[in-house]
């Protein structure tokens, strides 16, 4: 091939990866999970966040985890049987799900202040916490600051300690650049969320049970994960900006908290659960068979009991 034509193949290859990633960006709204929606003004940002439950109960926070196509969306099987005891508060994360999903440098820092500043503007008395994965993590900053804003905390298969607990580095920083590049970015971010890409995290390190894997799932995720601005959140996640080592801060968390564990969990195994109780005297372990990452998911209705059990201090449930 002659130097012309591979100019012209190399061109042709990537007009037609520009015109995929523009056909790609044509999709419908993420999904919801029922509340009252709102939104909060955060720096100049909207946060949306959907609400439901007697506005005269205790509030509970919802942080849903960190990773493409993330939102509240989460917990579409907790928000509405938890809102039965509390007022419930499910947040959408800025760069997820409804929020603004704007290009800016995110950091481990971003979450903690999201959730404290809301905890305090928005919802204005001590909050129980619930949050999942990275998120649980990300949030202890917050709690130990804090302290008066919270009253209980749940945190579902916390990172910290263990996992997503190092700074990225060069190497984070080269994929970081890579997301950015220009069409070929965005074609690498087409493929991690392509509806393959989805499937495979979902049966590979979201869930045990392949049966929660349906097409239906598979195509919420897709829809969130292709909202104008949704790469820049994920993109700070996959290159390790995020990563928060919190054995130096767990220890300071003054709050009863439940650890919840999915038992199959591959990505944060159940190994590194002893490393929560054993470090904090206040913290109780919670571990849900045949659940993975998302224990609150598999086992939603356990999940749901065992919550409302911890977080009520032994008060009877709502009938």
């Amino acid at each position: 091939m002659t130097k012309i034509g591979a100019t012209l193949a190399v061109a042709g290859a990537i007009g037609g990866l520009a015109a995929s990633n523009r056909r790609l960006a044509k999709v419908e709204e993420p999904a919801r999970i029922g509340g009252e929606e709102q939104r909060y003004p955060w720096r100049g940002w909207r946060l949306a966040y959907q609400v439901a439950g007697d506005p005269g109960a205790q509030p509970l926070l919802l942080v849903h985890g960190v990773y493409a196509g993330a939102s509240s969306y989460e917990f579409r099987k907790n928000f509405r049987e938890l809102a039965r005891d509390f007022r419930v508060y499910a947040l959408d994360l800025l760069g997820c799900g409804l929020s603004e999903r704007p290009r800016r440098s995110y950091g481990p820092e971003d979450v903690a202040a999201q959730v404290a500043d809301f905890a305090r503007e928005e919802i204005g008395v001590p909050t129980h916490l619930v949050a999942s994965s990275l998120s649980a993590a990300l949030i202890v900053p917050a709690t130990v600051r804090s302290p008066r804003l919270f009253d209980r905390l749940v945190l579902i298969c916390p990172t910290g300690l263990g996992s997503l607990d190092r700074a990225s580095g060069r190497l984070g920083e080269a994929v970081y650049k890579a997301f950015y590049a220009p069409v070929l970015g965005s074609a690498l971010y087409n493929a991690i969320v392509s509806r393959r890409g989805i499937r495979y995290y979902l049966d590979n390190m979201a869930y045990h049970d392949p049966k929660f894997v349906t097409d239906e799932l598979v195509e919420d995720y897709y829809r969130t994960s292709h909202q104008p601005g949704a790469k820049h959140f994920p993109a700070a996640f996959v290159s390790g900006k995020l990563n928060l080592g919190i054995s130096d801060l767990f220890p300071r968390v003054p709050h009863k908290t439940l650890v919840a564990w999915g038992q199959k969990a591959r990505s944060t195994p159940i190994s590194q659960a002893q490393g929560f109780i054993q470090r904090n005297p206040r913290a109780e372990l919670k571990v849900f068979r045949d659940a993975a990452l998302l224990p609150h998911d598999e086992r939603a209705e356990t999940f749901n009991e065992e919550s409302k059990r911890f977080l009520l201090g032994g008060k009877k449930t709502a009938p």
